[in-house]
């Protein structure tokens, strides 16, 4: 159990706390050489953030001013965090995988007087006006590769500035639990993305929301942070991380995860679906390419998982022959397989997208409970969460305490609490809420008899054939994700006759043997689905979507409206060509790999 420290009405309050609780006990474990860890106290830690928030003051920051920071996981990122929020100064988090563009139009968008980023390319589109307003441009990258820009401060530098007497000019900087915290940007899926602010105080209710749902974590536990920080759940897990008092182990390359996330271990560990189809995926294609003994063994413990895993879930008890036979299975092979994630290991979390629930019982088989939570830009406070002692798989969970969620006509979630926030930054002056004050989400959804919420798409990705049936493309597209090679699937199908696919492939594929074999696989997947929502053609692009294309967000969602442009020509073949060749429930593909088509049906 946690020794959780709740009921601080702002972070630093909480960050004092933790440093007074336990002044000794790692805070955060920095990567100094790939594989070794060097721990930071919270005493240093809490120390450090004084001196950066005197450094702040020194530059000519005041509470209310906005800093972006628009960079990987470090040290830095954190401690620039706490003391911007310790400063009463407002943190911006931006990726800085975005493009230059949209950052500067963000940062114009919230007024931001102060950045700090490790590549100075991505604030090449900034305005002159900007510029010249800016109080403070910080490198956070290494020493050498700093630009030689005289306007960039070096961390050293700017480190050094803090001092006993420019922190006394910052009494009365301490912020209020009314004051804003933060401000996040919605992902612009559909659109431009729109700021959206979050004082102090409600900061505060998203940290002890975690930090109770997960109070299994506390002294001694391992959070593993490799998630960008510009991510706003991220940060807070890492904030109910001071609450609980685990240590962060801080990551700075996401494509290592798989490296480290091992030696780490972690208690907890939070990712997006895509991650967890591809840990499965590649467990598969281990299976695969063992020997043929090995092989048969792995896929025998596997099916013994599978049998416990449906009698667990269902509440039935399990035949002592099973479970004897599980403890072989455990032993020779799933105890293996779970280790290439640590052994500490309580749960897995997932959101931002839903998982497919055959993928949620596969990964319970193997031993690891994958717990889906639902949230949103509007709300701070996660709507719904499955916890360790308290889920089921293919719902979201139970709502949070703070939400009062409804369902309107048509399944329309509705939520209202402290959480959902008050008002786009610079946008019109509406939240979307209806006369009782419930924010509309535009996400659709059901409660079970036991009040767990099942999401079911999107107001907005619906889709309205020429026939009038409406189409939830969500589920029909984790279904596609699931086929080896897919890397990711999009339906289209607003006016149509029947919907389309683009299913964009990790690497191409030319050959006809595999194209037919994939074309098969796909048939198998829809084959649940009703024929009038499966898409009966598939165009197939030979490469993953990019985020420099404007394809994904930085948070890997699809801009359906970004693809439909840039593939419209790719899709319409594709439907064409289904229109012509499609026979009884069959899947015409469409292939196009440097501008080749080739049609198989």
């Amino acid at each position: 159990m946690s020794s959780g420290l709740a009921g601080h009405s702002t972070a630093p309050a909480l960050l004092a706390a933790r440093a007074a609780a336990t002044p000794l006990a790692p805070a955060f474990q920095v990567e100094t050489l790939p594989g070794h860890w060097e721990p930071v106290s919270w005493q240093d830690f809490s120390g450090r953030v004084a001196r950066l928030a005197a450094a702040l003051y020194t530059v000519g920051l005041r509470k209310g001013d906005r800093l972006a920071i628009i960079a990987p996981v470090s040290l830095e990122w954190e401690l620039l965090h706490h003391a911007a929020l310790a400063s009463g100064v407002v943190v911006v988090g931006l990726d800085g995988h975005d493009l230059p563009d949209r950052i500067a139009a963000m940062a114009d968008k919230v007024e931001v007087a102060a950045f700090a980023a490790v590549n100075a390319h991505v604030l090449s589109r900034l305005g002159a006006e900007r510029l010249h307003g800016c109080r403070l441009m910080l490198h956070l990258g290494e020493v050498a590769e700093a630009p030689a820009d005289g306007r960039w401060l070096k961390w050293g530098e700017f480190e050094s500035l803090g001092s006993d007497a420019s922190a006394q000019h910052q009494q009365g900087a301490s912020p209020a639990s009314s004051d804003i915290a933060t401000i996040i940007f919605t992902s612009g899926t559909t659109g431009e993305p729109k700021g959206i602010a979050y004082s102090h105080g409600q900061v505060s209710l998203a940290i002890d929301a975690i930090g109770e749902a997960y109070d299994f974590v506390g002294p001694g536990s391992r959070l593993l942070c490799w998630l960008p920080l510009s991510n706003l759940f991220q940060r807070m897990v890492n904030l109910a991380g001071v609450r609980n008092g685990a240590a962060t182990y801080l990551l700075d390359d996401p494509h290592r995860v798989m490296n480290v996330v091992a030696t780490v271990a972690p208690d907890i560990f939070v990712a997006v679906p895509r991650f967890y189809e591809k840990l499965y995926d590649g467990i598969r294609c281990r299976i695969e390419a063992m020997r043929p003994l090995q092989r048969r063994l792995a896929q025998w413990a596997w099916q013994i998982g599978r049998r416990m895993s449906r009698r667990r879930l269902r509440g039935i008890k399990v035949p002592l022959r099973l479970t004897l036979v599980n403890a072989v299975a455990e032993q020779l092979v799933l105890k293996r397989v779970r280790s290439v994630m640590g052994g500490r290991i309580r749960c897995m979390v997932s959101g931002s997208a839903p998982m497919p629930l055959h993928l949620l019982h596969e990964l319970h088989a193997l031993g690891w409970l994958v717990l889906e939570a639902y949230g949103m830009s509007e709300n701070i406070v996660p709507m719904a969460m499955n916890r360790v002692d308290d889920y089921r798989l293919g719902t979201v969970g139970r709502p949070v305490v703070g939400n009062e969620i409804r369902l309107a006509d048509g399944g329309t979630l509705l939520v209202r609490g402290t959480g959902v926030f008050k008002g786009y930054w610079s946008g019109p002056n509406t939240t979307n809420c209806d006369a009782d004050g419930f924010f509309i989400t535009g996400d659709l959804g059901a409660f079970d008899a036991d009040g767990f919420l099942t999401l079911t798409g999107r107001h907005s990705e619906l889709i309205k054939t020429s026939t009038g049936r409406r189409i939830a493309p969500a589920p029909i597209e984790a279904a596609l994700r699931s086929v080896p090679g897919i890397d990711q699937a999009v339906i289209f199908g607003d006016g149509l006759k029947f919907p389309v696919a683009l299913c964009a492939l990790g690497t191409p594929i030319t050959d006809p043997q595999a194209l037919n074999m994939l074309r098969r696989q796909c048939e198998v997947v829809l084959s649940t689905f009703s024929t009038l929502d499966r898409p009966r053609g598939i165009a197939l692009l030979g490469r993953p979507l990019k985020l420099e294309e404007n394809e994904i967000t930085p948070n890997l969602k699809v801009r359906r409206k970004v693809i439909e442009v840039l593939h419209g020509k790719l899709l319409t073949s594709a439907y064409k060509a289904a229109i012509r060749h499609h026979t009884g429930d069959g899947l015409v593909l469409t292939t196009f790999n440097s501008d080749q088509r080739q049609t198989h049906t």
